[in-house]
């Protein structure tokens, strides 16, 4: 639906482009209903006279030539003609495009698979323009799939683009850019950053206000006007449930005992913990929404057995649009010395590692550094697997 909507703005609005800028799909490997409606809105662009660009991203850029042959979902749409879609993650080869007056040069870099967390995906890449699209463009216009230095997740295993990068590439003057959930506009040097943002809500935590997409109008000098044209997320609802709902005598550090006793004739039944948890579920499970259940507080190891998990995620895949499980926040009691053991989280090797290289990454100034380090933390982390796989067979 959402999808849908940006085609029919682009089409009641006479757009000449349509810009995709990754992650079109959440996986390199969509249903066919996904492909198939895709390919009946791209019908609808090109009939109307609007034509697409693509790059793809990291949920749909297989990682290497093993996964899907290499291939992303979107080459059978630029081999049939319906967008044209920039593979290359390594070279920027511009097309160009004649539209009301203005000679356009657009070009865009997929997400580079396999790069190093900290490392910029425009290190390394280079211009192929034998015909000087470039030169001769009124306006460049460069699609990337990347955060930009200043506006990544702080905090997060995140690549981004370097401002000093950009800078490098003095021939695009409107940079427009996916991978960032939240709409956002703003000025590097000579250059007007545009961040899309998400058409739908694919996680918790983020604000609902920017869900939408942006609609642009180009001048020869640049970005005239910009407008962020929003739309209505899917419903999403947080269900908390303590353990105390379930086990009331836990409050007040009793015993571990887990059977359920059936209710005297006339009397209005007790609800077992499993009955209780997937009653306050079934109101909120539609076949639109997106549901987390997050369950808290001290538990034993007794009545935590007693639950089943699998059973509670299954009923909430089966009935809502998705569903999160969230059990981050229950604290194992014990009863024989009466404390609490907070829940910690383990972490693996191989994240450990990653979080050292990015750390590395983020202090080093000049590709060729970025560019060893690179090398170094695929050298490793393989070997990590390696012997990983054999200590597991």
């Amino acid at each position: 639906m959402a999808f849908q909507q940006t085609v029919d703005t682009a089409i009641n609005r006479r757009a000449h482009l349509f810009i995709q800028a990754g992650d079109l799909f959440d996986r390199v490997d969509p249903r066919n209903q996904e492909r198939d409606f895709v390919a009946g809105q791209l019908l609808r662009l090109q009939s109307a006279g609007v034509q697409t660009f693509a790059v793809s991203g990291n949920h749909d850029t297989p990682r290497q030539k093993t996964e899907q042959g290499g291939y992303a979902p979107q080459c059978i749409y630029h081999r049939f003609g319906g967008m044209h879609y920039f593979s290359s993650f390594a070279r920027l080869e511009p097309v160009q495009i004649d539209r009301a007056g203005i000679r356009l040069a657009v070009a865009g870099l997929s997400y580079p698979p396999g790069i190093a967390p900290g490392a910029d995906p425009l290190d390394s890449v280079e211009i192929v323009d034998p015909e000087s699209i470039l030169a001769h463009a009124d306006l460049g216009i460069l699609i990337l799939h990347a955060a930009v230095e200043g506006h990544a997740f702080p905090g997060e295993m995140e690549t981004f683009v370097r401002q000093s990068s950009l800078a490098r590439f003095n021939s695009f003057h409107v940079v427009l850019a996916g991978h960032v959930h939240a709409y956002d506009r703003f000025p590097i040097g000579d250059k007007v950053v545009v961040v899309c943002g998400a058409t739908e809500r694919m996680e918790f935590g983020h604000s609902e206000d920017n869900v939408g997409f942006a609609y642009l109008e180009l001048t020869r000098d640049g970005l005239g006007y910009a407008e962020h044209v929003p739309i209505t997320p899917q419903p999403r609802h947080v269900v908390t449930i303590h353990t105390n709902e379930l086990w009331p005598n836990l409050q007040h550090g009793e015993g571990s005992k887990v059977d359920t006793v059936p209710a005297p004739t006339g009397e209005v039944p007790v609800l077992s913990p499993m009955e209780h948890i997937l009653q306050q579920l079934e109101p909120y499970c539609t076949e639109d929404a997106m549901v987390r259940l997050t369950l808290e507080g001290p538990i034993t190891r007794e009545h935590y057995q007693t639950l089943d998990l699998r059973a509670i995620w299954m009923y909430g895949h089966q009935r809502a649009f998705s569903f999160d499980l969230d059990e981050s926040n229950l604290r194992l009691k014990s009863d024989l010395l009466q404390y609490t053991i907070e829940r910690g989280e383990r972490i693996a090797p191989s994240d450990m590692l990653e979080a050292i290289i990015r750390e590395r990454m983020e202090q080093t100034e000049t590709p060729d550094e970025r560019a060893i380090l690179t090398r170094t933390r695929q050298r490793v982390l393989d070997g990590y697997d390696e012997l990983a796989g054999r200590e597991v067979r």
